[in-house]
């Protein structure tokens, strides 16, 4: 037992306890802001945190800390906590990459002006002490099997304690942790390992070659005379999953304005992934998502530079979390400059100011435009504030950002209002459209990034390795107003596209889909990803070539 206590993996976890619990003030004032009511309810809250926070920075600690050196690292590891949990008190500042480049390219003076006598205080009671303390901690040598095994068994009860909180009370960890972003930014000093990396990583890594597609791109309608010009919007929600629609079948009428049109129609699509980041790019990439490259995709042309390579007008309007990089060459429009106070209060907008947007820029508009509209849509954890009062539909609805907080019940009916919101954007954006059929050739697609989990299979959110995703967070709904493209009137049209559209759909149709849509002539398309291919009259088809 005594030899045990002086193996380098045991003061690992202490060094992790310590830090742990006092270099990480920042981080902790988030966890108190946000615990649960009732006393068996914090005890598990914040006995699940302490036990993943010591986990997480063990589990890093244990794959740095290596023989001789395994003192300076802990020493070094102490000091840097220390250092860096004061700058996340005091400033609030986070260290993701874009804050460790800042602090690679900052010069001695400016490094300096931020020395003060608080800093040195706490670095000196919180991570030199402690680091002193480190090598009185007897370490005695053993055999290169014997620090095999205790390593390995070091980093199964590293892992073990980030695993078991997460598997306990995974609706409290993920409520919070989605809540509050910033928080993988906050923990010491995993945060600085972390960001330190990534930052070295991009630092080191060969710039891409910019990688151009469909350079025969054109609109061979453009030329006749006497058309009127084509107006698609394309509405990019954000984690609506397909299986919460009732266009889709679901029990509760989450559709009441889209689901008395009968000139729209509605896919459940495969997502690209299951998170905005990588379906973002892949959606709107040439690329399928089988061999979508997500660092490479911003090297190289997207739909959206096809449109306007073709001479389409492209405008994205943002109302979510950015682009990730897919407008980087096409105008841009902030919601926010519009200081609409009624429907972005407190700073945040609801949706329908992506509706507000387009009503505003439709009567602008003299050629072929592209329009995207980028939604806030179901994003969570807090659904409560992605409709207003007026959306409150489906109640007792959850209204925290803390799952915790609310039962299964409340958070469901909180998520359902965020879809009968959304139906009720579409349906603004596709009845301003209408007023103007007589000016434009108009037509509009909404479809979700990814999905959600509500508690199905005890996940919550989303996220989830694809290969691992449950159907509701790869599952996403797909709304066609095909407008000019196919009336009312013309059953046939309407006929085959129910026929056409029965079978397995997914993000990799969209790039095609679009371009039959707008179009647009490319050896790129390809009528066989394009949904309505077989349904489109032969001379509205794109020309392979």
């Amino acid at each position: 037992m005594r030899r045990v206590l002086k193996t380098p993996e045991t003061l690992i976890f202490l060094v992790s306890i310590w830090i742990a619990l006092s270099c990480n003030t920042g981080y902790w004032q988030v966890i108190v802001a946000n615990q649960p009511i009732g006393p068996l309810l914090i005890l598990g809250y914040f006995t699940s945190f302490l036990l993943l926070t010591i986990g997480l920075i063990s589990l890093v600690l244990m794959l740095l800390a290596f023989g001789p050196a395994t003192r300076i690292v802990l020493g070094l590891a102490l000091v840097i906590a220390a250092g860096t949990s004061y700058f996340t008190y005091r400033y609030g500042t986070l260290f993701d990459p874009g804050m460790m480049t800042n602090v690679i390219e900052t010069d001695r003076a400016e490094a300096l002006e931020l020395v003060n006598r608080s800093l040195l205080i706490v670095i000196a009671l919180f991570g030199v002490v402690p680091a002193i303390s480190i090598w009185r901690y007897p370490l005695g040598p053993r055999s290169v099997p014997v620090a095999m095994l205790h390593r390995s068994i070091g980093l199964i009860v590293a892992l073990a304690l980030i695993v078991g909180p997460l598997l306990a009370n995974q609706k409290e960890i993920y409520s919070v942790a989605r809540n509050h972003h910033e928080l993988r930014h906050m923990i010491a000093p995993v945060n600085i390992v972390s960001a330190s990396y990534v930052s070295i990583r991009d630092r080191l890594e060969k710039p891409r070659e910019y990688h151009q597609v469909a350079l025969d791109a054109t609109h061979p309608n453009a030329k006749e005379q006497q058309r009127k010009p084509i107006v698609h919007v394309l509405i990019v929600g954000e984690t609506a999953r397909a299986s919460n629609f009732s266009l889709n079948g679901y029990a509760l009428n989450t559709n009441p304005e889209l689901g008395p049109k009968d000139d729209i129609r509605f896919l459940a699509a495969g997502s690209c992934g299951t998170a905005t980041a990588v379906s973002l790019p892949c959606m709107f990439s040439l690329q399928e998502r089988g061999n979508f490259d997500r660092d490479g995709s911003n090297s190289e042309d997207n739909l959206l530079d096809v449109a306007s390579r073709a001479g389409y007008e492209v405008v994205w309007i943002d109302n979510g979390n950015g682009c990730k990089g897919i407008c980087a060459r096409v105008a841009n429009r902030d919601v926010h400059e519009m200081n609409l106070a009624d429907i972005c209060p407190e700073g945040v907008c609801y949706d329908e100011v992506l509706v507000e947007e387009l009503r505003q820029i439709l009567p602008t508009i003299t050629k072929d435009t592209l329009v995207i509209l980028h939604q806030l849509g179901s994003h969570g954890p807090a659904y409560f504030r992605r409709y207003p009062n007026g959306y409150r539909m489906f109640q007792p609805d959850c209204r925290s950002p803390n799952f915790g907080d609310c039962t299964q019940q409340e958070i469901s009916n909180s998520y359902d209002n965020t879809i009968a919101y959304t139906d009720h954007v579409i349906a603004a954006a596709i009845n301003e459209l209408a007023t103007h059929s007589g000016e434009f050739d108009t037509s509009l697609v909404y479809v979700s990034d990814h999905g959600e989990s509500l508690g199905e299979h005890n996940l919550y959110l989303h996220g989830m390795p694809y290969g691992l995703a449950p159907a509701e967070q790869i599952t996403v709904p797909m709304v066609f107003w095909l407008g000019g493209h196919a009336s009312k009137k013309d059953q046939t049209m309407f006929s085959c596209i129910d026929k056409t559209t029965a079978g397995a759909v997914s993000h990799d149709n969209l790039f095609h889909t679009e371009l039959g849509l707008l179009g647009i002539s490319t050896t790129a398309y390809r009528a066989d990803l394009d949904i309505f291919s077989r349904c489109r009259p032969a001379a509205l088809n794109p020309a392979a070539g």
